[in-house]
């Protein structure tokens, strides 16, 4: 079990509504662990989908704290990115989200390799509609797979740890969101 600060969080109730689906996930985690390997195939479609909702939802957060505290700002945050950001109308498109923070390198990542991974699981993640439109493997069964699984659950936490540790807000906002708990042990 990992636990990463949610010092980073604008909107409280989402931070509960992450912190909602990481128990869904830690429960996704407790029958994956206890399942044989054709259980643990199984499992893996619902837990990558959470995971890169959950990407996404902290991606969105990240935006919509750029765009509207206007006052408190963003820890470390170059202006032009600031202002980049809220002059841009964003609806809740992971791809967009994904391309901002590919712009201007939002999760300090420094590899364009991290955003293709980004993108691809964004891909993966839209593949709950069941028809293959995005050129995975043809059976969910294979595009679903664990190693993707440890690619989603890398990518949330190199997200969170990043934004926690370079975009906090500041001391007294901060308390109203329970810290997050991933459950898996750190990849970082």
């Amino acid at each position: 079990m990992l636990t990463v600060s949610s010092c980073f969080i604008r909107n409280f109730k989402l931070g509960d509504n992450i912190n909602h689906n990481l128990s869904v996930l830690a429960l996704l985690y407790h029958y994956y662990n206890g399942a044989d390997e054709n259980g643990k195939r199984l499992l893996c479609k619902p837990i990558i989908i959470l995971l890169v909702s959950i990407i996404e939802a902290v991606l969105h957060d990240f935006h919509s704290r750029i765009r509207i505290l206007t006052y408190e700002g963003v820890a470390n945050l170059p202006s032009e990115i600031i202002l980049y950001v809220r002059s841009k109308t964003m609806k809740d498109e992971l791809e967009k989200y994904i391309a901002s923070a590919r712009k201007h390198d939002l999760v300090a990542s420094k590899d364009a390799a991290f955003y293709d991974l980004l993108d691809e699981l964004r891909r993966l993640r839209n593949r709950v509609h069941i028809q293959n439109i995005n050129n995975f493997e043809p059976d969910d069964f294979n595009a679903f797979n664990n190693v993707r699984k440890a690619k989603a659950e890398q990518a949330l936490e190199k997200t969170m740890k990043t934004l926690a540790a370079n975009h906090p807000r500041p001391s007294h906002t901060q308390g109203y969101v329970s810290d997050f708990r991933l459950p898996w042990d750190a990849h970082y």
